[in-house]
């Protein structure tokens, strides 16, 4: 509400210096996103997950050895159900296989899972990767 004093207007007619900072701060960082995400809807043509599974470490524990892996999706496309299959291998033959589901990989992101093994993975070929997913 407007103060008087007698019939004269105590409000100046220049804005003070912290509102025209405060607008311009404003309209800098709003159009920075506008941008972002104009340039992220423009640029970004990943129709699919680009999957890819690394092994981080294997340990003996009580039941057999954990192998835990790494997913890495570097595509912008989310992949829900994540099929991951690990192989351990005495060459030439298939020694043991395991599988796990991976409930939720973003794009651009990372998940962690392990698979549990009867046989020592360590010293023999292991082969792990993803086999399926959906997308949500």
């Amino acid at each position: 509400m407007t103060k008087n004093t007698g019939h004269a207007n105590i409000e100046t007619n220049e804005p003070h210096w912290i509102e025209w900072t405060t607008g311009t701060l404003s309209a800098l960082v709003i159009l920075a996103v506008l941008i972002w995400i104009g340039r992220d809807a423009l640029m970004d043509r990943d129709t699919s997950p680009d999957l890819g599974v690394s092994v981080l470490q294997v340990e003996a524990r009580s039941n057999g050895f954990q192998v835990l892996f790494e997913i890495q999706n570097r595509s912008s496309q989310t992949a829900s159900q994540v099929t991951v299959r690990g192989e351990v291998f005495e060459e030439p033959k298939l020694v043991e296989a395991a599988e796990t589901v991976t409930d939720y990989v973003p794009g651009h992101s990372k998940a962690v899972g392990g698979l549990i093994f009867k046989t020592d993975p360590r010293g023999r070929a292991i082969s792990i990767r993803a086999i399926s997913f959906n997308l949500p």
